[in-house]
């Protein structure tokens, strides 16, 4: 719960480091209750039931190799801007998973149901705020008003989408309270009204699939004389739709929008990478480092040549184009076991535990359907993964008719109470402290990162001391964005530290070879302070090469070797920007300035 509501506005990313705090310090306190589990299960040798953590754990395992290898190593730890996928959110939200797989039983499934209600509940209630004007919190906010605590409305709707199903078929489980149940109706009523009021379409998707998948479920489990029938309908049903989003068939009117165009562009880039690097990837959450390198040039002609993006918007498409083939694969076992293990616990169950285990399989799939046109967001994504565990425990609680807690007989009663009184609580706390640290300095890169934005324009004496300082203890913070120590080396120019500034941003971009940003801002400054145009040239050369289709970049060279009297390179220039962009208003301004 905390984690999908919690966010934080004295940050300057509110919603994706606040919520990567949240499941770093869970899972710090859950380690160490994992690894005294690990040990118990060592000495009894008591590995049978657990053969599951191997995808989990495999997944990781090959996420940690492909750190190993990613060129810009803090990114690939923390990952990106306004993302946060990088391998301590997986390694957080696997821990999560396992925890969550080790004490489950129907019991708790019906508490997680209970917490997923209420907190879509909350979230609903702000939503109603946003929706109405009345939001406490003064977003700076590019989209409309129902972002949620999310940060973006496609988020939002998602995360609605998959309270929906809960709330609706939670109706059908006897142990759900009736009081609870009025309360599942109003947020069913109200999450279908957020989600139009989103103007995502995604939500709306998730719910159709998930609708799909439970009934498809039941009817072939219950409804043996009509099953054939209802899932033929289920499957043409699909079908229409999915060839709706992709402008083909009946439905293309009332499915179709532009952002499933543009999202082909992300796919078949992503592909690209993967074929590049295939046994590395590009990096962990790197994609829009190299974004621009392998889009079409359909992409800067039909969306400008500076817009970009940081991510696949295809979970597994993100996973194969950045960590390689090992941790795409690995990811992709590991869906297909959480599936397959969720429909045998399903067929296996009787009664309300088989409503139980529907109901969250139900939940879990819809996230997966998002998860192909969409980007993991933690907030959505830490459901999945205990969702994921709890699948997993409840088909071991099923199989085993006990809970998984308990250590096994053999142990004395008074040892078994000291290891879980003293010994659980103290590792926990050990493996917590490495967690308190990491997060303590995400926390202060984002605060420092806030204050600078806000100071950025003042000729104020003391605050231009504090930018100064900031801007230190963020060149000075190892675990800072780098994207915010960019931002923290722009704001020393408005003090008047413009060479303190070069020589930041030339450390960056000497970490980052790739990064764009930095080679843009090292270009103008060649060209605008010290006249070195030869240079200027050079560092955009090297734009050209991560960046082929930018035809503003181009038009900048030919400026450059006009004045470098180099009319060779101009007109080389002008040939370039006319060879695949002879219709954009970049052409019209190269024949005017280029001549």
């Amino acid at each position: 719960m905390s984690t999908t509501l919690y966010f934080n506005i004295r940050a300057i990313d509110p919603f994706n480091t606040s919520k990567l705090i949240i499941i770093l310090l869970l899972s710090g306190w859950f380690l160490g209750h994992l690894l005294n589990f690990f040990r118990h299960s060592i000495r009894n040798k008591n590995f049978k039931d657990f053969k599951f953590m191997l995808f989990p754990l495999a997944f990781i395992f090959f996420m940690g190799i492909s750190l190993y290898f990613t060129d810009v190593f803090v990114v690939g730890l923390i990952g990106d801007s306004q993302r946060r996928n990088g391998f301590l959110s997986y390694f957080a939200l696997t821990v999560i998973l396992l925890f969550a797989s080790l004490g489950m039983n129907f019991v708790y499934a019906v508490r997680l149901i209970k917490v997923a209600l209420c907190t879509g509940i909350i979230l609903s209630a702000y939503g109603l705020l946003q929706v109405n004007g009345k939001d406490f919190v003064s977003w700076d906010n590019p989209y409309n008003s129902m972002i949620s605590t999310l940060g973006n409305p496609n988020f939002a709707s998602a995360m609605l989408a998959l309270f929906f199903l809960i709330a609706t078929f939670s109706l059908f489980i006897q142990k759900i309270p009736y009081y609870i149940k009025c309360g599942a109706i109003l947020l069913s009523v109200v999450s279908i009204f957020l989600i139009l009021q989103s103007e995502s379409r995604q939500g709306l998707l998730v719910i159709f699939f998930g609708i799909i998948f439970y009934v498809c479920v039941f009817a072939y489990i219950s409804l043996k004389k009509l099953r054939a029938l209802i899932i033929s309908f289920a499957l043409i049903s699909s079908v229409l739709v999915i060839l709706g989003m992709l402008q083909k068939g009946p439905l293309s009117t009332l499915l179709y929008k532009d952002s499933v165009s543009v999202r082909g562009f992300y796919w078949r880039a992503g592909y690209e990478m993967f074929i590049d690097k295939p046994f590395t990837g590009v990096g962990l959450d790197r994609y829009g480092a190299y974004f621009k390198e392998f889009r079409e040039v359909g992409y800067p002609l039909r969306y400008g040549f500076s817009l970009t993006s940081s991510n696949a918007h295809n979970t597994y498409i993100q996973f194969f184009s950045t960590g390689g083939i090992f941790v795409g694969v690995a990811y992709l076992l590991l869906v297909i076991s959480v599936l397959v293990t969720g429909l045998k616990l399903v067929k296996r169950c009787q009664g309300d535990e088989r409503k139980i285990s529907l109901t969250l399989l139900t939940a879990w799939v819809g996230f997966q359907a998002q998860s192909l046109i969409s980007i993991d967001n933690i907030g959505i994504s830490v459901w999945c993964w205990l969702l994921s565990g709890t699948i997993y425990g409840l088909n071991l609680a099923s199989l085993a008719e006990k809970n998984l807690r308990n250590f096994p007989k053999t142990i004395p009663k008074t040892k078994q109470k000291v290891h879980i009184e003293i010994f659980q609580p103290v590792l926990a706390v050990i493996f917590i402290i490495p967690f308190v640290a990491i997060s303590i300095l995400l926390y202060q890169a984002e605060f420092k990162s806030y204050v600078i934005r806000g100071l950025f324009q003042s000729q104020v004496t003391e605050d231009k001391a504090l930018v100064e300082k900031y801007a230190k203890d963020l060149f000075a913070n190892k675990l800072a964005d780098p994207n915010y120590q960019f931002s923290a080396a722009l704001s020393l120019v408005n003090i008047g530290k413009l060479s303190d500034s070069k020589v930041h941003i030339n450390n960056l971009s000497n970490s980052d070879p790739r990064n764009l940003e930095y080679l843009s801002w090292l270009a103008k400054y060649e060209d605008e302070i010290p006249k070195n145009y030869s240079e200027s040239i050079r560092i955009r050369n090297l734009i050209a090469v991560l960046d082929p289709w930018n035809a503003s970049n181009y038009l900048e060279m030919g400026k450059l070797y006009k004045k470098n009297s180099d009319l060779a390179g101009m007109n080389r220039m002008l040939e370039k920007i006319l060879s695949f962009a002879p219709n954009d208003d970049i052409a019209r301004v190269a024949k005017q300035e280029l001549a």
